[in-house]
């Protein structure tokens, strides 16, 4: 098994303690939601199934925020706090937008900084402008969803982007000094059996200080579901110890300087019909990987 770095020593080594991300829901939209590219989104997406329960546009940003903090502060004995722009594409609008709502925020005295995720087709000079400046005043870090390096996957899940624009999102928010997470999901149809290699050996290429990792879920409400019960699914659903084997490999060929942000996916049981691993948690997984 080889060793790897987690996000969270690294932020410890920083910060000298944890600082806590509260999911938001600012009320963006996707283009693959809204028209611009599909109505019917990602096929494993289902934004529901991994919303905390306080995260509605009938709430304003910072009300969701006070009740993160409340809840998080209980549960997990933390009081230094993120504001993470969680649900559908968090750059997906106009700079005005963006930067009211970004705002609105980091208005609350406890949130020390921004985790913004969204789409590489969302990143552009003028949303990375708009993020330099907030840079200037507090921590920014994008989550960009890449999901997979090979176009017949992203053709396959419905994303309606290359992995070129992958490319050429990382290229500008690096040159922006911008601190990038990539995201990357493993099981998805059309997989290669190289995937886990190759993807590792490209996160370390691109420089991201982050990676986050996921094994793929069906989830209610999502068009794998459909293709799931009607028989016509072709991704791989993995074992917690099937699941353990691609991360070995991706580990293996990952440059040491990129941090793990996340090894697995855990959808509410409500939602999830596939794979069902049990009382399987990130960190109890974590523990499975070093006994390896």
């Amino acid at each position: 098994m080889p060793n790897f770095n987690s996000a969270s020593d690294y932020y410890r080594e920083k910060y000298g303690e944890r600082i806590q991300k509260i999911p938001v829901n600012a009320g963006f939209s996707c283009p693959n939601r809204d028209g611009t590219l599909s109505f019917d989104g990602c096929s494993y997406c289902n934004n529901h199934s991994f919303s905390p329960f306080y995260t509605s546009t009938a709430c304003s940003i910072v009300e969701q925020l006070e009740k993160g903090a409340s809840f998080y502060a209980k549960r997990y004995n933390c009081r230094r706090f993120w504001a993470y722009f969680q649900s559908f594409s968090n750059t997906y609008s106009d700079v005005q937008n963006l930067h009211t709502k970004y705002s609105q925020a980091l208005s609350l005295p406890f949130i020390e900084g921004l985790i913004i995720a969204t789409r590489p087709d969302c990143i552009n000079d003028s949303v990375v402008n708009l993020l330099k400046t907030f840079k200037k005043l507090t921590y920014i870090r994008v989550e960009l969803g890449a999901e997979s390096f090979d176009d017949d996957v992203l053709s396959a899940i419905n994303r309606h982007h290359d992995v070129s624009a992958v490319f050429k999102a990382v290229k500008i928010l690096k040159e922006a000094e911008i601190e990038t997470c990539v995201h990357l999901i493993f099981g998805l149809p059309l997989e290669k059996k190289d995937s886990p290699k190759t993807s590792a050996e490209i996160v370390s290429e691109l420089g991201v200080r982050f990676v986050k990792l996921h094994h793929l879920q069906i989830v209610k409400g999502s068009l794998l579901e459909q293709a799931y019960k009607n028989g016509s699914f072709n991704g791989k659903l993995h074992t917690a110890e099937s699941y353990l084997d691609v991360l070995c490999e991706f580990l293996t060929f990952l440059e040491e300087g990129v941090y793990i942000e996340r090894l697995i996916n855990r959808a509410p049981l409500n939602y999830l019909l596939a794979p069902i691993w049990g009382n399987v948690t990130e960190s109890s997984f974590k523990k499975m990987l070093l006994k390896r």
